[in-house]
Parts: C-alpha cells; structure tokens; sequence
C-alpha cells in the first residue's frame, strides 16, 4: 500500500511542469464490463473530469453499472459503482492522440438476491484500481474519446490478503471495461 501510494505521488510530481498549458475536459461515456467476475457482459455509464496538458493529466472517472452481477437463474442483482483518480500519459497534441493512464480509489459493489427461500442484501466498499489507455481524437474543444481499463478491488482487511468477500461471491473483484464518449475540452 505505501509503495502504491509512493508511484502515485511521483507521479502526479511528473505532471505538474504539463499543468500549466492544460486543457480541462467533461467527457461523458457509455460503454460495457467484460471478463474477470461478469457473469456475462454489461452496460456501464458513467464521465470522467480532468485536464490534459502537452505530456500528461489527471482526471477523476466514475463509472456505473446496473446489473454487474445478474444471473436470472438464481435472481441475483449486482449493481458496481467506480471513482477513480488516475494520472494519464501521453498528452493531449490535437488531432490523434494516444494515452496511457492508472489510478486508485473507490469500487463499491451491492448484490441483491432475491427468490422465494432467500432475500439477502449484501454491499462493500473497497479500496481498488486501474490500468489502462486509450486516445483522444478530434478538434481542440470537441474531441472523440475511447478506452480500455482493468479494474481491481483489493480487501485490506485481513493483512495482505486481497480477497474481496461479499459473502455470496468470494472471490477478488476484477474485470476489464471499454468506453467510448465525447469530450469537451476548454
């Protein structure tokens, strides 16, 4: 964890010098949850708020998914709901631009079963992060954005084990998700 949290802040150090000629951003997404712990794939919502300057940005992302969880055999619910910090590299040069981005922060997750024997409501929230890229493609204040990242929930409750147990699935949250939206830059 303080290791984590050493390249975290080296890193925001790194793109303080590129924060001067930064561009703020809005950009809205939708996209889907594959892989990992989905049971099948699902449709997540959410927008990410930053800037980017020449050489690299930060924004803060968050991400909603409705039915994470869902099985219709065993009627069970799974809402899971990201807020992310992260450092993006690569920079923002017009036209085409690729990136690379990581971060910490916030994976809260919620199941609900429900069936005519059980009726179980179980939440969590858990320290987690991301890795992945993408690119920004357009003009200078409306741009196409598109990613891909992996998502992991760590349970720092016993020592170093990293096992996310909700009781009803115990087993580590991860899972990897694709957007695509538009971004507004100023």
């Amino acid at each position: 964890m303080k290791r984590l949290a050493s390249v975290l802040a080296a890193a925001a150090v790194l793109t303080v010098p590129a924060v001067a000629s930064a561009d703020g951003f809005l950009s809205p997404f939708i996209g889907v949850n594959f892989g990992g712990n989905t049971t099948e794939k699902s449709t997540v919502y959410g927008g990410a708020l930053g800037f980017m300057g020449q050489r690299a940005g930060f924004e803060i992302d968050f991400g909603y998914t409705s039915e994470f969880f869902g099985d219709e055999e065993f009627n069970v619910d799974g809402k899971v709901v990201t807020l992310m910090g992260n450092v993006i590299l690569g920079g923002r040069r017009g036209g085409f631009s690729p990136y690379a981005t990581f971060g910490g922060g916030l994976i809260r997750t919620k199941i609900d079963v429900i069936d005519d024997v059980l009726d179980a409501e179980a939440s969590k929230n858990n320290f987690g992060g991301n890795f992945g890229g993408g690119f920004f493609a357009g003009g200078k204040s409306l741009t196409l954005r598109a990613d891909v990242r992996y998502f992991r929930a760590f349970n720092f409750e016993d020592g170093l084990d990293f096992d996310l147990d909700l009781g009803i699935i115990d087993d580590t949250l991860g899972f990897w998700r694709a957007t695509v939206g538009v971004g507004l830059m100023w």
